[in-house]
Protein backbone atom coordinates (compact mmCIF):
# COMPACT_ATOMS: atom_id res chain seq x y z
CA UNK A 1 0.00 0.00 0.00
CA UNK A 2 1.04 3.48 -0.95
CA UNK A 3 -0.73 4.83 1.89
CA UNK A 4 0.25 4.02 5.66
CA UNK A 5 -1.93 2.10 7.71
CA UNK A 6 -1.56 5.33 10.57
CA UNK A 7 -2.53 7.49 7.94
CA UNK A 8 -5.26 5.43 6.50
CA UNK A 9 -7.27 4.72 9.70
CA UNK A 10 -7.21 7.79 11.25
CA UNK A 11 -8.34 9.93 7.95
CA UNK A 12 -12.11 10.68 7.27
CA UNK A 13 -12.90 11.17 3.66
CA UNK A 14 -13.96 14.82 4.48
CA UNK A 15 -10.61 15.13 5.98
CA UNK A 16 -8.89 13.75 2.29
CA UNK A 17 -10.92 15.54 -0.08
CA UNK A 18 -10.50 18.82 1.74
CA UNK A 19 -7.65 20.46 -0.23
CA UNK A 20 -6.76 17.54 -1.68
CA UNK A 21 -5.11 15.86 1.52
CA UNK A 22 -5.42 12.61 0.05
CA UNK A 23 -2.33 13.57 -1.98
CA UNK A 24 0.33 14.08 0.07
CA UNK A 25 -1.01 10.86 2.24
CA UNK A 26 0.89 8.70 -0.68
CA UNK A 27 4.39 7.61 0.34
CA UNK A 28 6.72 5.66 -2.15
CA UNK A 29 7.40 5.72 -5.71
CA UNK A 30 4.44 4.48 -8.01
CA UNK A 31 4.56 2.12 -10.73
CA UNK A 32 3.05 2.05 -14.07
CA UNK A 33 -0.20 0.76 -12.71
CA UNK A 34 0.05 2.63 -9.50
CA UNK A 35 0.39 5.97 -11.51
CA UNK A 36 -2.55 4.90 -13.60
CA UNK A 37 -4.76 4.35 -10.61
CA UNK A 38 -3.29 7.85 -9.16
CA UNK A 39 -4.46 9.64 -12.56
CA UNK A 40 -7.93 7.61 -12.79
CA UNK A 41 -8.52 8.50 -9.26
CA UNK A 42 -7.49 12.53 -9.60
CA UNK A 43 -10.09 12.48 -12.41
CA UNK A 44 -12.70 10.72 -10.60
CA UNK A 45 -12.62 13.19 -7.17
CA UNK A 46 -12.25 15.94 -8.90
CA UNK A 47 -15.83 15.78 -9.47
CA UNK A 48 -17.05 15.19 -5.81
CA UNK A 49 -18.19 17.59 -3.40
CA UNK A 50 -19.33 17.06 0.08
CA UNK A 51 -22.19 18.36 1.66
CA UNK A 52 -23.82 18.76 5.07
CA UNK A 53 -26.80 17.52 4.46
CA UNK A 54 -28.29 14.30 5.23
CA UNK A 55 -27.99 11.50 2.95
CA UNK A 56 -31.21 10.22 1.29
CA UNK A 57 -31.27 6.47 0.14
CA UNK A 58 -33.74 5.90 -2.69
CA UNK A 59 -34.39 2.21 -3.70
CA UNK A 60 -34.53 2.18 -7.21
CA UNK A 61 -37.01 -0.46 -7.49
CA UNK A 62 -39.80 1.08 -6.11
CA UNK A 63 -41.35 3.76 -7.69
CA UNK A 64 -41.79 5.08 -3.51
CA UNK A 65 -38.43 4.74 -3.14
CA UNK A 66 -38.60 2.72 -0.19
CA UNK A 67 -36.99 -0.54 0.30
CA UNK A 68 -39.59 -3.77 -0.12
CA UNK A 69 -38.67 -7.44 0.60
CA UNK A 70 -41.08 -7.62 -2.31
CA UNK A 71 -39.36 -5.27 -4.94
CA UNK A 72 -35.85 -7.25 -4.07
CA UNK A 73 -37.27 -10.06 -4.94
CA UNK A 74 -38.22 -8.93 -8.63
CA UNK A 75 -34.95 -7.27 -8.95
CA UNK A 76 -33.31 -10.23 -8.42
CA UNK A 77 -35.44 -11.79 -11.11
CA UNK A 78 -34.78 -9.07 -13.35
CA UNK A 79 -33.34 -10.92 -16.46
CA UNK A 80 -34.76 -14.63 -15.79
CA UNK A 81 -37.01 -15.77 -18.38
CA UNK A 82 -40.01 -18.11 -16.92
CA UNK A 83 -41.91 -20.97 -17.87
CA UNK A 84 -45.80 -19.87 -18.38
CA UNK A 85 -46.76 -22.94 -20.82
CA UNK A 86 -46.40 -25.09 -17.05
CA UNK A 87 -49.68 -24.23 -17.16
CA UNK A 88 -51.06 -25.83 -20.07
CA UNK A 89 -48.93 -29.03 -19.18
CA UNK A 90 -51.19 -29.62 -16.38
CA UNK A 91 -54.64 -29.00 -17.88
CA UNK A 92 -54.00 -30.67 -20.94
CA UNK A 93 -56.16 -33.68 -21.51
CA UNK A 94 -53.22 -35.91 -21.39
CA UNK A 95 -52.67 -38.86 -18.97
CA UNK A 96 -51.36 -38.28 -15.63
CA UNK A 97 -47.91 -40.48 -16.18
CA UNK A 98 -47.66 -38.43 -19.58
CA UNK A 99 -47.57 -34.75 -18.26
CA UNK A 100 -45.71 -35.60 -15.06
CA UNK A 101 -42.86 -36.98 -17.67
CA UNK A 102 -43.00 -34.03 -19.70
CA UNK A 103 -42.42 -31.47 -16.36
CA UNK A 104 -39.65 -33.55 -15.41
CA UNK A 105 -37.98 -33.41 -18.88
CA UNK A 106 -38.70 -29.28 -19.18
CA UNK A 107 -36.98 -29.52 -15.59
CA UNK A 108 -33.69 -31.45 -16.55
CA UNK A 109 -35.09 -34.15 -13.29
CA UNK A 110 -35.03 -37.56 -15.77
CA UNK A 111 -32.68 -40.10 -15.19
CA UNK A 112 -30.75 -39.54 -18.28
CA UNK A 113 -26.57 -40.72 -17.99
CA UNK A 114 -25.64 -36.74 -17.46
CA UNK A 115 -27.65 -36.72 -14.17
CA UNK A 116 -26.57 -40.13 -13.18
CA UNK A 117 -22.75 -39.47 -13.70
CA UNK A 118 -23.63 -35.74 -11.85
CA UNK A 119 -24.33 -37.78 -8.78
CA UNK A 120 -21.40 -40.31 -9.30
CA UNK A 121 -23.77 -43.15 -10.05
CA UNK A 122 -23.20 -45.69 -12.86
CA UNK A 123 -24.22 -44.46 -16.58
CA UNK A 124 -23.30 -45.43 -20.14
CA UNK A 125 -21.06 -43.77 -21.73
CA UNK A 126 -23.31 -42.78 -24.64
CA UNK A 127 -26.95 -42.80 -25.61
CA UNK A 128 -27.67 -46.52 -25.42
CA UNK A 129 -30.13 -46.24 -28.37
CA UNK A 130 -27.51 -44.38 -31.16
CA UNK A 131 -24.72 -44.60 -29.41
CA UNK A 132 -23.38 -41.88 -30.82
CA UNK A 133 -23.43 -38.65 -28.41
CA UNK A 134 -24.07 -38.51 -24.61
CA UNK A 135 -27.36 -39.03 -23.21
CA UNK A 136 -29.66 -36.03 -21.93
CA UNK A 137 -33.37 -35.45 -22.00
CA UNK A 138 -32.46 -33.09 -25.05
CA UNK A 139 -30.58 -35.44 -26.74
CA UNK A 140 -33.41 -38.44 -26.02
CA UNK A 141 -36.41 -36.55 -26.83
CA UNK A 142 -35.50 -34.08 -29.95
CA UNK A 143 -32.07 -35.34 -31.99
CA UNK A 144 -31.94 -39.47 -31.38
CA UNK A 145 -32.61 -41.00 -34.58
CA UNK A 146 -33.32 -44.40 -33.09
CA UNK A 147 -35.60 -43.43 -30.51
CA UNK A 148 -37.49 -41.11 -33.03
CA UNK A 149 -38.02 -44.33 -35.37
CA UNK A 150 -38.79 -46.47 -31.67
CA UNK A 151 -42.06 -43.90 -31.58
CA UNK A 152 -43.16 -44.00 -34.69
CA UNK A 153 -42.77 -47.96 -34.77
CA UNK A 154 -43.56 -48.75 -31.57
CA UNK A 155 -45.64 -46.28 -29.86
CA UNK A 156 -49.70 -47.29 -29.58
CA UNK A 157 -51.68 -44.81 -30.33
CA UNK A 158 -52.51 -42.23 -27.73
CA UNK A 159 -49.20 -43.05 -25.82
CA UNK A 160 -47.04 -39.96 -24.57
CA UNK A 161 -43.43 -42.09 -25.05
CA UNK A 162 -42.23 -45.21 -25.23
CA UNK A 163 -42.04 -47.74 -22.32
CA UNK A 164 -45.10 -46.60 -21.10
Amino acid sequence: MSVPARVRNKRTVEEALHDQTWVRDIRGALGWSGLAEYLELWDTLSNITLSTMEDHHLWKWESSGTFSTRSAYRAFLVGSTTFDPWKRIWKSWAPSKCKTFIWLAIRNRCWTADRLQQRGLPHPAHCPLCDQEDETVQHLLTSCFFQAVLVLNFAAPGACHPGT
